[in-house]
């Protein structure tokens, strides 16, 4: 974490390994992530997780297709002052998600079960995070509506930004940093009605 530039205490530290271990425990029966090692576990979940933190933006973050609850369990841990909301269509990827929000005691999350596209939130939100859901393009085009202005944090591979739809522009595209975890992995930041 020192490494990323990371601030955590002794208490953001002690949730992030027992989310680590929830999801070990819970990975042999619900096959949530295809790795398995601790090591790996960190560096390509957890810490790629967390290096979205100094792109946040506002105080409301949805992630989309949260999966495992990545990146939104430890992006929750890192900042107990912002509400987050993980958004799945799994319901045994939710329950596991709802699991951890219960024993880490995260008061600034929740889970709701549902696709992207048919979800309507009660109200929009400021920062879209997503991880591989799907091309770049039809993820944009899916949170649109999520958003009345904002931020949209694309984790990217190899692989390019496709053109931007009108009312977004690019603000950057930064390396994630994570140590261990190889090259090549970036956030692309992008800005919606600004």
């Amino acid at each position: 974490l020192r490494q990323m530039q990371i601030p955590a205490d002794t208490d953001c530290r002690q949730a992030l390994l027992q989310f680590m271990q929830l999801l070990q425990k819970w990975n042999t029966a619900y096959n949530l992530t295809a790795v398995a090692d601790t090591d790996t576990l960190l560096h390509r979940h957890v810490f790629d997780s967390l290096s979205l933190l100094p792109h946040l933006a506002g105080r409301r973050v949805i992630d989309v297709g949260s999966g495992a609850g990545l990146p939104g369990i430890p992006l929750a841990i890192a900042c107990r002052d912002r509400e987050f909301l993980l958004l799945d269509a799994n319901a045994k990827k939710t329950r596991f998600i709802q699991q951890c929000i219960i024993e880490i005691g995260l008061q600034n999350a929740r889970v709701h079960r549902q696709r992207v596209e048919a979800y309507v939130p009660p109200q929009g939100f400021d920062t879209v995070v997503s991880r591989a859901l799907a091309p770049a393009d039809t993820l944009l085009a899916w949170v649109d509506p999520l958003l009345e202005r904002g931020r949209v944090l694309l984790m990217l591979g190899q692989g390019g930004l496709p053109e931007l739809p009108g009312g977004y522009r690019l603000q950057g595209v930064y390396p994630a940093g994570v140590p261990g975890a190889g090259t090549g992995r970036q956030i692309a930041v992008l800005e919606k009605g600004s």
